[in-house]
Parts: structure tokens; sequence; C-alpha cells
């Protein structure tokens, strides 16, 4: 009996073992979610903040949006770049190795109430609070410990498309978000240049440019594990976040997976042409056209100015150490007064043309843009060795002292203008052909008193000058004194017909204008003194933040109106500079009525507005026109597309609005972000 038992506990064990299953299933892949959903973008989170402000957010405001950018290279420092449908922007958060918890490609929650908005040179970031820096407020980032309070991981793997882009086509609202620029290569192709400097402490910033010679910096830091790398000397694509910092736009990349650079550079000569000097290549024409047959370069420095159109929009000229040249390209250039160039002349057209040589049919794509704000100092010469002798500062800038200026008919500058120093008599020529090009300053009066003359030595049959800009004539003897004048006493100059303020009067007020919002055109602010107010447009993109108070020369500028805007155009931004920062312009409490009934001396002015309902036409957003009504009477508020929060809808309760009084064809106001707007 008892072997029977043992026989059948035996089979008992035999049948359990062979039912064990020696192939485990696999755990569950746990997949985290955001245990909320979004009641607000990226977008509009932006839309709350104040330049020079720290703006706490004080509501339940919660956003969704994939993770573009984190700390795993070393490139990016104690942050992550976050970005949704709308918009993108840097959330910092206090400790290394973020990257470990919310990866590039995590979908995350961000709790926003709690949490603080401010900017770092422009760039504007989310952290929590702020502290002191050098004297001075900085915003910090998210402690570690409570960061899972505000911060939530959800999907990993997510896919955020960069968005593919010129760098000249670049927009404010898409900083922080990816960008993709093809076509771009670095301006230095030094083989041994490394992306920064392992061991420096600091960072690199590095020149890219496009085949279409516009440029931008590619930010590394020293801390990146690629910062030893060398950089390609080659063309291609390269994939980044979108920055900035103070006036400069930037691009950084997340590691060197983002850059695929295999291709030719723009210029498609590898490399391979030999540096000559502009005079080098002058003497290889000896009186035909010829096309230039060797692998030969330039390089020099742009002295004539595009942007006041005495010259075709096609020519520039060029110089170096040792002489100056026209050159003429297929296409309208974007290259600017001081600007280095460096291009092949391999197969190029050297020719002469009505007596001026020049390298002819050049592909606009040949320069690469190597710096810019050159200067180069004018050769003094008589009229009577530049008569003489041509040939030998033909193309060059010069400068003809103690000279007066005549004409047989007229006196402005437009057409031709001799310029005698009582050595000889030489041609100044300005463009004024009627329907074609006519330069800038054509119609201006030249001045009958001893000048000294900056120019470009030019021939067009006959020897002529070609100046830049009107600041190229200087007066002597004039005492050199700027007096400062109230905007009022500018304003009242006009008197209707656009005019070029011809005494040495400066003005010095504070800008009421946003630029970072984009309300306003980049190159364009409004400033105010204690007098007035007036519009000023710059020639280039304009640097000045809210509460900067600026001085500006205006001797020579252009007073004029448009569409109904008294404005001081063409500025350079030469003719400026900062003074103070933080300043601040209490506006004038008034009735929609009252800002109608004086409304030309409120002009550019800024102005406060009670209890106003708005409304429109058709859409419920400040994009457009909104009417404002207080119960006096209706004015139109005015919100350009491509303003920040144009996508916002506006209140429908009765609201307190801060606006700049403008014209455009018909009496406006313009905001200049929402924090204009109060409940």
């Amino acid at each position: 009996m008892k072997q029977l038992q043992i026989v059948f506990f035996s089979l008992c064990l035999l049948i359990v073992v062979s039912c064990i299953k020696h192939d485990f299933d696999a755990p569950p892949i746990k997949v985290d979610s955001i245990p909320f959903a979004a009641n607000s973008s990226i977008a509009e989170l932006k839309n709350r903040y104040v330049a020079g402000k720290f703006i706490d957010i004080t509501d339940e405001l919660n956003i969704i949006a994939t993770v573009i950018a984190d700390d795993a290279s070393g490139n990016f420092y104690k942050t992550i770049v976050i970005q949704d449908s709308t918009a993108g922007i840097e959330l910092k958060i206090n400790r290394s190795g973020i990257y470990t918890t919310y990866p590039i490609g995590m979908k995350i929650g961000v709790k926003c109430k709690g949490l603080t908005i401010g900017d770092y040179g422009g760039l504007i970031q989310l952290g929590k609070g702020t502290y002191l820096n050098n004297g001075r407020s900085s915003l910090s980032g998210l402690e570690d410990a409570v960061a899972n309070q505000f911060v939530f991981a959800g999907p990993r793997n997510q896919t955020v498309i960069p968005k593919v882009k010129r760098i000249n086509d670049l927009r404010f609202s898409e900083l922080s978000t990816l960008i993709q620029f093809d076509d771009v290569e670095f301006v230095d192709k030094n083989p041994n240049q490394t992306f920064a400097t392992v061991g420096g402490g600091s960072f690199l910033n590095l020149d890219l440019t496009s085949c279409d010679n516009n440029k931008i910096i590619l930010h590394n830091s020293d801390f990146a594990d690629f910062s030893g790398d060398k950089i390609p000397v080659k063309n291609g694509t390269i994939v980044g976040v979108f920055g900035k910092f103070n006036a400069d736009n930037q691009l950084l990349i997340r590691n060197l997976n983002d850059v695929q650079f295999a291709k030719d550079p723009c210029g498609g000569s590898g490399g391979q042409d030999v540096s000559k000097s502009i005079l080098e290549i002058r003497n290889l024409f000896s009186g035909t056209t010829i096309n230039i047959s060797d692998n030969y370069k330039i390089k020099g420095v742009v002295i004539s100015d595009r942007t006041t159109n005495n010259i075709n929009g096609q020519n520039l000229f060029l110089q170096d150490a040792t002489a100056g040249i026209a050159l003429r390209f297929n296409a309208k250039h974007s290259f600017n007064v001081g600007d280095e160039l460096e291009l092949s002349v391999t197969g190029v057209e050297l020719s002469d043309f009505k007596g001026l040589l020049q390298l002819n049919n050049l592909k606009i794509t040949s320069p690469k843009l190597i710096s810019s704000g050159n200067t180069v100092t004018p050769k003094v010469v008589s009229i009577k060795n530049l008569n003489t002798s041509i040939e030998n500062y033909e193309s060059q800038l010069v400068i003809i002292k103690n000279a007066k200026l005549s004409k047989s008919s007229g006196n402005t500058y437009s057409g031709t203008v001799k310029v005698d120093d009582n050595t000889d008599v030489i041609d100044l020529f300005t463009a004024f052909t009627v329907g074609g090009t006519i330069a800038t300053f054509a119609n201006d009066v030249f001045p009958i008193s001893t000048v000294d003359v900056v120019a470009i030595a030019s021939q067009f049959t006959s020897n002529q000058l070609l100046l830049r800009n009107l600041s190229d004539v200087t007066v002597i003897g004039g005492g050199g004194t700027v007096e400062l004048k109230s905007i009022q006493e500018i304003r009242s100059l006009f008197s209707g017909t656009k005019l070029n303020i011809a005494n040495d009067y400066k003005i010095k007020g504070i800008v009421t204008s946003e630029k970072n919002a984009l309300n306003i055109v980049a190159q364009n602010i409004y400033i105010q003194d204690n007098s007035s107010a007036i519009a000023v447009r710059f020639t280039a993109t304009q640097p000045y933040n809210l509460g900067d108070e600026i001085e500006i020369n205006v001797k020579g500028m252009e007073l004029s109106e448009f569409n109904g805007l008294l404005q001081i155009n063409n500025v350079p931004l030469a003719n400026s500079s900062l003074i103070n920062i933080g300043q601040t312009i209490t506006p004038k409490s008034l009735t929609i009525q009252q800002v109608i009934d004086q409304f030309e001396a409120l002009e550019g002015q800024l102005v406060k507005i009670s209890n106003v309902n708005m409304s429109k036409s058709s859409g419920s957003t400040y994009s457009g026109t909104v009417i404002l009504n207080d119960g006096t009477n209706s004015i139109d508020m005015f919100t350009r597309s491509q303003a920040l929060f144009s996508g916002t809808a506006f209140n429908v309760t009765p609201v307190s609005v801060t606006a700049i009084v403008s014209q455009f064809t018909s009496k406006q106001l313009l905001i200049r972000t929402l924090a204009d707007i109060v409940p």
C-alpha cells in the first residue's frame, strides 16, 4: 500500500511539473497619462508677459505641450523647451539631469497657477518666483522638490516637426519653437574650428549663413558634450530651437544629429579659390571685356548705401586696402554700408561700362557676409588730382575738403551739382529719373556754404561723385552745437508739406510703444516728452524697449505725414542713443470725445479711457479694428494680425483702455499689450 502511495504521489508531481509555463509574460509597460486637460495654450500664456516685469500666474491655467529640447547634451542648462500647436516657451527647473524625467519627445502637462512668467535677454521664460542676481531680479527655476506639483509626465516618443524657415523670415512668435534651415553653412570655414571651447566655462557664438546671404548666430555652450567636435565646412540642413538674447537672434541645437551638412558650400568652389586683392583683379583688365578664368576670390567692405536709392539696386561698390570696384548682380541685393563680403569671381565678366570698371552679372548668391559695421576711411584728395588720376581713385571713398556746391538751375541735389574746391570742378550726380530710380534725398536743398563732401569716385562717360546719404555733406564752420528741442517744437516745423530738418536739432523722449508684442512695425517707435509725442521710423529694426529714454539727432531727417500720422522718417539707428531705462509716462485720463476734439494735439501720446465697451462688425478677437465706445463717442482700436495677442478674444464687459493716439487715414488707438486692457 505504501508503495502504491509513493507511485501515486510521484505521478501527481509529474503532472504538476509538466504544467509549469517556462515563458513568463512581459510585465505591462507603464504609460504616464496627464491627469488634466488643457484649458489654455502657450501663446495665451505668453500674452500675459509684460516687458521688464515678472508676472505671477494666479488663475487655473493648464497647458499641454511636447518637450522639444532637454539638458541631455549640456547645451541647455537647468531648462527644457516645450512647444504646443500655438507657440513654445522655456521652462526653468532648478536641477541637472532633467532629461531623465522629461526627455525630448515627452508630452507634459503644466499647471501654471503659482508659476511666474518673465524673460532673460528678451526671451520669454516660465519659472517660479524671482531672486536677486547682482542686484537685479531674475526668474527662478522650479525647485526639484516641488516640480512634480506643477509638471506632469505624459506619453513619450511624441514627434514635433520643425518648421522649415528662411533666416530672414523668422518671427517673434516663433521663439522657443523647433526651426529647420536648409542650404546653410558656417561662415568660418576653418576645419579646426570647434562648436565651442572645451573647458572654456562659457559659450561660443558661431555665424551661420544661408545661400541668400542672411545670417544667424548658432549659440553653443562650452559644457555641451559636442563642444570639442569640429564644425563641418560643408553646406546642408540644421534643426534647432529658435532663441534670442537682446537684439541677437540665435539657434540652439540639441545634439549633433541636428546638423546634417554634406553638400558643397554656397559658392560651389569647395574653398579652392585663391584670394586676390581688388587691385589685382582690376589689373586683369586691359581694355577689352574678359571672363576671369582662374579660381579667384576677393574680399572687401561695402561703401555704397542701397537704402537711399542713389545707385541701382543691383549694384554696389566694394573696397579693400588696395582699391575699389563696382559690382553688378543679376538681382537686387540686400547688403548694407559696412558689410564685409567675400565672393568668388571665377568666370565673372570684367568689363567697362561708360568708363567704370565693373564685375558684371554676378549671381546674387555669390557673396558671403563676413561681418557688419565695418568702416572705410575716405581718402583726402583734391578735385584736380581726382580728375587727372581718376583710375587711381575709381570706386573708392574720397573726401573733398572746403568745397562749394552750385547748379545751373535749381537748388536741390537732383541731377548734376557742381563741386568746386578751387583746384578744379567735378560733377556730383544724384539719381532723379522720373518713373525710375530716384534718390531719397534728390529733392533736398543743398547748402550754399562751404562744405566737406564724402563720396564714391565714379565715372559715367565723364568723372563724377556719388553721395551715399546726406550725412556725406558736412557744413564747415557750423559750430557743431546740437540744440535740444522739445517734441512739440519739432512738430511745429511741419506746415503740411514734407521737409528735411535743416538745423542742428535733437529731441529726447521716453519710448511709449512696445516692440516685442509686434503691434507696431519693428522699425517704428513712439516717443513722448512733457510737451508732446511723435512717431519715429528708423531705417532698420530698432532695439529700444518700452520705458527707454532715448535721444535722437534729427538734423537732415524727413518730417512728413504717412496716412495722416506725423513722423520723423528714415532715421539711421546711429542717430539715436539710449539715455536711461525703466522710465514711465503717465497716460492722460480722457473721454473718447475729448480725444477726438484734441486729436492733433494728442497724436502719438499715451491716453487712458475708462468705462469702455468693445464691439466688432464680425469676429470676437482683437485682430483688425475693434470699436471702442465710452458713451461720449466711438473710436477705432487697431491691432495688427502679427501682434502676439491678435487672436485673443476681447472683453465684452466695460474696461479701461490705455493706448497710443495714432492715425492711419482715420483716427485710431493702438494698445501695446493686453496689460493695457484692465477690466
